[in-house]
């Protein structure tokens, strides 16, 4: 028996659905979830059709499933960027602005999937739900960090500063869709920063 096949049958029902899980995502990345199908992604994992339908309910459970694992993805880059230790607030704050474009994130790919995940989130609620606790999750994060470098005074600004930042995120992924000039989400991601500075009152 090759020993790619003896490796699928030692893994455990967990790491197997999260075999799955990846060759879906990567399968999304490459087609979207239009054309995500059980046979793609079997043929990606490099596993029978029969696992795929041991594992999981449906093929609507294994877009769930590889688009929660993409936004645990985008999460852990911020998580990463938030525990660096030293900076100022801003400087914290521009930090954790940057990890949400930069490495594996930065890629036409996962442009593609960002984009996706939008679409998806449109028609369905299960999807929606995801995107919307990524949302929430990155937020939480900007308004935590604008918090820190407010001002007394302008503490009550945050909201709005937040609006902005985030509405400005999504717009940066998508120019960057349009015209691929990574320069220009630099000075974008610094004007967020320097926005925040200006409007908050603080460090």
């Amino acid at each position: 028996m090759p020993d790619s096949k003896r490796q699928i049958l030692r893994l455990s029902g967990e790491d197997r659905r999260r075999q799955i899980t990846e060759a879906a995502l990567v399968c999304l990345q490459e087609v979207g979830h239009a054309g995500l199908t059980a046979r793609r992604v079997a043929a990606k994992a490099g596993v029978s059709l029969g696992h795929i339908t041991y594992h999981f309910t449906d093929m609507a459970e294994v877009l769930q499933a590889a688009f929660t694992l993409a936004a645990d993805k985008v999460q852990a880059a911020g998580r990463e960027a938030l525990i660096q230790p030293g900076g100022t607030s801003a400087e914290r704050l521009g930090r954790y602005l940057r990890a949400g474009f930069g490495g594996e994130l930065m890629t036409p790919a996962h442009l593609r999937l960002r984009v996706d995940l939008w679409s998806a989130a449109l028609t369905r609620p299960e999807i929606a739900q995801i995107e919307l606790a990524l949302y929430q999750s990155h937020r939480a994060a900007v308004e935590r960090l604008l918090d820190r470098m407010a001002a007394a005074y302008a503490v009550e600004r945050i909201p709005q500063v937040a609006d902005l930042i985030m509405a400005t995120l999504d717009g940066l992924w998508l120019d960057w869709l349009r015209r691929g000039d990574e320069a220009a989400v630099r000075n974008g991601l610094e004007g967020c920063v320097l926005f925040a500075r200006l409007r908050l009152g603080g460090s």
